[in-house]
């Protein structure tokens, strides 16, 4: 049953390889297909992460910290701003202002 789900996976993977290619040259693309391109790998990631991991406890706790890691990775494509400031991390604009206030 594995091998088959696999399968499908490769096949999956091929399309969205081939999907990214044609959304790289496409002259206008929508949202969905923005959302595709942003979300179909983790997406096809999660899912050969889930049949992988399936099973063994320590396989599972692998699978809980990708979840939170992608989860994480959502938040940063959402709300940038937000992990900006926790981390500090200041754009290009704001650091010139930050050292023009020192000198």
């Amino acid at each position: 049953m594995k091998k088959i789900i696999y399968f499908i996976f490769a096949i999956l993977t091929i399309i969205y390889v081939g999907f990214l290619c044609y959304y790289n040259i496409a002259e206008e693309t929508t949202k969905v297909m923005e959302y595709i391109a942003i979300y179909g790998g983790l997406l096809i990631a999660l899912m050969y992460a889930a049949v992988n991991f399936f099973g063994n406890p320590l396989k599972i706790v692998f699978f809980v910290l990708l979840v939170l890691s992608v989860i994480i990775l959502i938040l940063t494509i959402a709300i940038p701003d937000v992990f900006k400031n926790l981390f500090g991390i200041v754009s290009k604009e704001n650091a010139e202002t930050f050292i023009n206030l020192f000198k």
